[in-house]
């Protein structure tokens, strides 16, 4: 009995030297002379109310007894031990209690329905004018007002609308009014394929090799790839096909495209772009000829050139296919992306400032007509961007309040506001909450005393978990999770970004750096999905993905204290193969965010 009781304490030493909170646990168990235990309990309004009377500061007792929530002015982590010690008067060295509160407050009744409006985006056919310029330009200007233009767009293009009815409309506009030059050396785009969502009127055709081309999208941009690297450099070729393309009735057409190409090492007979005049559904049996690209890009990089027009004169009045021919040998595997392809006629140039997208709130007036509502206003880009940080993500957060921003942008856009003067805005709010992350909020504003007030502040429900050490309870911020598909994904995307494309799949779900993937939600260590040049083991490159990918891009905001706490991160993961099963990790933050560094405190463990 004596062996197995000194085996239990050994043990417990180990697991403790592990915590995250291992100098508190250590005070706990030197204290330890009363009854301990671990308690669940959420805050009831009497609660707040007890809470507020227990503080000194009389402005915090004054907003959490009316409020009934925290805020980071008034912190959960220093208002709620104090009530613990009250409400658990007998518990001693080594409790803890997880405490369920609002942080903030659910959005009031009468904001919710202006935070899921409906929305209309002005299609390109809508931009009209008796001049034809808004035609032409397909945007809005201060010389083309969209107060003026949008109005008789809704008319038309919504139904069944009643008085007080709100709506979210999308459109383009510049700040500079555009001029048209007829004469001016451009070229119009008759046909085009962006790659939006698919390979759209292309197809594919493999001759040889298992890798396809595929629809790829990063940073905003959607495009065609073709890789030919899979675990090491494969031999392929494979062609990207367009449909037929009846070039009767021009005068001049010239193809254009805009790609990228990287680890091409020179070999460039490898990237070809074909025309035929007889295929129909094999590129072997077709006859092709190459045409000559003006522009290429580097061939070490992801950077997109445009190819340059390529003139398809010689085939006016014929019916062509073009395709962009890749080909990869066991030495050398490029990759080749196409974003976009078009066919252009000579025609006009527009000169004035490329147009941004803005929404605004639009009411319909019991006079029947479309009107901009004077009382709401929502936060588009340019918005965002004004403000300085906000304009990252183009979103509030935790770390960037929007009450901290949105009273400077309300006295710039409305500087003639009077006394009393509301505004509801509608703006987007990054939570942090896995699965939901950004989410739409909306929040009244009054104007007094010469400047502009929030009437309220954003936040949900929390679980914070506080300990009783050294004779006082103390909050604890560790924060633990277990990971789920989107986290993998966000390991998936840093690699495409900071180690390149190469080391991801085509499905763009697995990487084969770290080894992680968001489609089986799990670190596959079977050999060659993962870099054995880089990582001396398998422990080492999912420390890696954890530590320098995953917590930087979940928690970009994070910090290294709470209220004198350092702040740690346990994160619970699968695997598959050599071994498999679920393992759990811990870091610290020892460098606050924006761009915040998390050290390793425990290594990998099996559960």
């Amino acid at each position: 009995m004596k062996r197995l009781l000194y085996f239990i304490t050994i043990m417990a030493l180990i697991i403790t030297s592990c915590e995250p909170m291992a100098e508190i646990y250590d005070e706990m168990e030197a204290n330890d002379t009363g009854y301990s235990s671990s308690v669940e309990y959420t805050l009831t309004e009497d609660d707040y109310v007890a809470i507020a009377d227990l503080t000194t500061n009389s402005d915090a007792a004054s907003f959490i007894e009316s409020k009934m929530y925290f805020t980071d002015d008034y912190p959960a982590a220093d208002l709620i031990p104090a009530f613990l010690a009250q409400l658990y008067p007998a518990l001693s060295e080594g409790s803890s209690v997880m405490v369920t509160y609002k942080y903030n407050n659910e959005i009031p009744d009468d904001l919710t329905d202006y935070t899921d409006l409906d929305g209309y985006t002005i299609a390109e056919d809508e931009y009209q004018s008796a001049d034809d310029i808004l035609q032409v330009v397909k945007y809005y200007s201060p010389g083309y007002s969209p107060e003026i233009y949008i109005p008789a767009v809704l008319a038309e293009g919504v139904a069944d609308a009643s008085p007080e009815d709100l709506l979210v409309v999308e459109y383009k506009y510049s700040d500079v009014t555009p001029e048209v030059d007829m004469e001016g050396d451009a070229y119009v785009p008759f046909w085009e394929e962006g790659f939006d969502a698919d390979l759209g009127t292309f197809t594919q055709q493999s001759v040889t090799g298992d890798q396809l081309w595929v629809q790829a999208s990063y940073g905003g941009d959607d495009y065609a790839k073709m890789s030919g690297y899979a675990s090491g450099a494969q031999e392929n070729e494979d062609w990207l096909v367009s449909g037929s393309m009846d070039l009767s009735g021009y005068d001049e057409v010239y193809l254009a495209f805009r790609h990228a190409a990287n680890y091409v090492g020179g070999e460039w007979d490898l990237l070809s772009v074909m025309i035929s005049t007889d295929y129909t559904d094999d590129v072997t049996t077709a006859t092709w000829s190459e045409l000559t690209v003006p522009v290429l890009p580097a061939g070490n990089n992801w950077v997109f050139v445009e190819s340059g027009n390529i003139d398809l004169s010689s085939y006016i009045g014929e019916t062509v296919n073009i395709a962009f021919k890749f080909m990869s040998t066991t030495d050398v595997a490029a990759t080749w992306e196409i974003d976009w392809v078009q066919l252009r006629e000579p025609g006009f140039q527009i000169l004035g400032k490329d147009p941004e997208t803005l929404k605004t709130v639009y009411e319909y007036k019991s006079s029947g007509k479309w009107m901009v509502s004077e009382d709401v206003y929502i936060v588009t880009g340019p918005d965002y961007n004004a403000m300085g940080a906000p304009g990252k993500y183009d979103n509030f957060s935790a770390s960037d309040l929007p009450y901290d921003y949105i009273p400077a942008l309300l006295s710039a856009r409305y500087p003639l506001a009077g006394e009393g003067s509301e505004k509801v805005v509608i703006y987007r709010y990054y939570t942090g909450v896995t699965g939901v992350y950004t989410i739409t909020l909306a929040d009244r504003y009054l104007f007094s005393d010469g400047e502009w007030h929030s009437t309220y502040q954003y936040v949900g429900e929390m679980t914070s978990q506080f300990l009783f050490s050294n004779g006082e309870w103390v909050f604890d911020p560790t924060v633990v999770f277990e990971m789920g598909s989107a986290d993998y994904q966000l390991i998936v995307d840093w690699v495409e970004t900071n180690i390149g494309s190469e080391m991801v799949d085509s499905y763009g779900t697995q990487e084969f750096y770290h080894a992680a993937g968001s489609y089986y939600s799990n670190f596959d260590l079977r050999p060659g999905k993962w870099d054995e040049t880089v990582f001396d083991s398998w422990q080492d490159a999912v420390t890696a993905a954890i530590g320098n990918a995953l917590l930087p891009s979940k928690f970009p905001n994070a910090v290294a204290q709470v209220s004198g706490i350092d702040v740690y991160y346990t994160v619970t993961f699968a695997t598959y193969g050599g071994p498999s099963g679920k393992f759990s990790v811990t870091f610290q933050c020892t460098k606050s965010g924006p761009n915040p560094e998390f050290t390793l405190v425990t290594p990998i463990a099996a559960l």
